[in-house]
């Protein structure tokens, strides 16, 4: 019989002064599908925190870059992962854009391979996780 977890992910989308996205590529050998695959930062909600607070605190452990969360976006979604334990995971997705602070982005989680700001041109070209040009769409509707 297949195991079955839940957990929230909060993401955020940041975006440098000069318009860049910040993205990370994402070292995951339990989940093959998403293994070295680039995405936006974040990580699940922990109990006693809110999704924009599991955002910034997520961003600040895997890039060291402190961010502000600017809006909630108007996308949430669900995605079912198949583990290589045989553990199904379904990670419901809250999206948010947020505004780069401070800190010069480097890979400092052991999940994390890569770190770096890239146009919105250029994550057309990137292996992204699913939803990630979901988010995207998302950041450019005006709620």
């Amino acid at each position: 019989m297949e195991d079955k977890k839940q957990k929230v992910i909060a993401v955020a989308c940041v975006r440098n002064a000069e318009g860049k996205f910040l993205m990370q590529k994402r070292i995951d050998p339990l989940i093959p599908e998403a293994d070295g695959k680039w995405e936006f930062p974040g990580g699940v909600v922990e109990f006693g925190e809110t999704p924009e607070q599991a955002a910034c605190r997520e961003c600040k452990e895997e890039t060291g870059c402190v961010v502000e969360i600017v809006r909630v976006l108007p996308l949430a979604y669900n995605k079912i992962w198949q583990r290589n334990d045989g553990i199904a995971l379904q990670a419901f997705i809250w999206s948010f854009e947020a505004r780069h602070i401070s800190g010069e982005p480097k890979p400092l989680d052991k999940k994390v391979s890569e770190v770096k700001w890239y146009g919105r041109e250029e994550i057309q070209h990137l292996d992204v996780l699913p939803g990630t040009h979901l988010i995207m769409e998302a950041v450019d509707k005006d709620i």
